[in-house]
């Protein structure tokens, strides 16, 4: 058991003890820190309100890279501090935290997670050239907002195509019914690009299903879905996409479900459970890609379960490809760091090979899960067209 004993502080070192404290926690702080200029880097995630849950995997891969990097030396033998800004799950939030950290002087801005909160930040990032780079904000529009916004995720526009193209080259699909949240503009994106893929190969989308959180009848959607008779169902939801499986396997609809990136969450698979007979989506990472730099992460990072771990993958890379720009610019200057993230070519990320195109998106691999039973795997990986 650890005991304390009173010591003498110097005068005014009060005031720093709470900074202090939480750069600690972070495990960011080293003595290296003293007496010597810090890259500022913000994180803005949500660390309260409703998605507060599924940004932890965000915040824990920042913290992560971070502690790593530092570990390691630093960035140009100087620490890198990070600075955590809570956006307090909105978009409102989202802008003042931007505004905050622009206003301490940080050199970029890791996040943030959701999409709509990831805009509110980008515009502010942009408006006063502070380099931004998201892990997992797959809106199209987010990048279109400047040449400061970048991201290592791919686009509901790739995943959708990536998906479609799946079904028909893969799967062999002929027919498809699209189940289709309307009042998320994820889902709308994702169903647009996947039907003019589809239909493209020379499939055909026989129905799109509207439906909303708030009156979701699973039932009268299975029973349609059953009467149409389709070889694929493509569900561009959240966790309610398994309770819609569920109840397509209750209706004993043969169609193989498919889904985006919204279904790698742990409360997809817990809602979803072993009823999820078989289907596919859409992912970013698997801990079963081959490749030292995956191997090393897994076993770092992997707790008792495997959800979220491909964001917090994304987040980690995310912040050490800002530290990779940092180091060819030789400086911290906001726009000499965003000129190196530009030229970026050949970045070796745990989540893939990453190299920019001329709108800040990655040209990567997107990764194909199979679900057996409850239980998903990695099945290949297919480069968008």
């Amino acid at each position: 058991m650890r005991t304390s004993r009173a010591i003498s502080l110097p005068p005014g070192f009060s005031r720093l003890v709470p900074a202090l404290l939480l750069v600690s926690a972070m495990g960011v702080f080293t003595p290296a820190a003293w007496g010597q200029d810090t890259i500022k880097v913000a994180s803005i995630y949500a660390h309260s309100g409703v998605a507060a849950e599924s940004n932890v995997y965000s915040i824990r891969g920042v913290r992560d890279a971070v502690r790593e990097i530092n570990a390691r030396g630093g960035v140009l033998g100087r620490t890198v501090e990070l600075v955590e800004l809570d956006n307090k799950s909105s978009p409102i939030g989202s802008k003042v935290a931007a505004l905050q950290a622009v206003k301490q002087g940080v050199t970029a801005i890791i996040g943030a997670d959701w999409s709509s909160h990831t805009l509110a930040v980008a515009r502010v990032a942009q408006d006063h050239q502070t380099p931004m780079i998201t892990n997992i904000s797959t809106h199209d529009q987010i990048t279109a907002t400047g040449n400061y916004i970048f991201r290592v995720c791919y686009t509901d526009a790739q995943q959708g195509r990536a998906v479609a193209s799946f079904a028909r080259e893969v799967l062999r699909a002929r027919t498809a019914v699209m189940l289709v949240d309307l009042t998320s503009d994820y889902a709308m994106g994702l169903s647009g690009e996947f039907r003019k893929r589809f239909e493209r190969l020379g499939g055909k989308v026989l129905l799109r299903l509207d439906y909303t959180m708030k009156t979701l009848d699973a039932s009268s959607l299975a029973s349609r879905t059953r009467r149409a008779d389709p070889d694929v169902v493509f569900i561009p939801g959240y966790e309610e996409s398994a309770v819609i499986i569920r109840q397509l396997a209750a209706s004993r609809v043969r169609a193989i479900p498919l889904g985006g990136d919204g279904w790698g969450s742990e409360s997809f698979f817990k809602k979803g459970g072993s009823d999820i007979v078989e289907a596919y989506y859409s992912a970013h990472w698997s801990e079963e890609l081959k490749g030292q730099r995956t191997r090393d992460f897994v076993k770092k990072y992997k707790g008792s379960t495997a959800a979220g771990l491909d964001v917090q993958a994304l987040a980690y890379d995310a912040v050490f490809l800002l530290a990779d720009a940092v180091k060819r610019a030789g400086t911290s200057d906001r726009a000499k760091v965003r000129d190196a993230l530009a030229d970026t070519v050949g970045f070796q990320g745990v989540t893939g090979t990453i190299s920019f195109d001329a709108q800040g998106d990655p040209r990567k691999e997107v990764v194909i899960m199979k679900i057996r039973r409850g239980v998903p795997s990695y099945t290949r990986s297919i480069l968008p067209p």
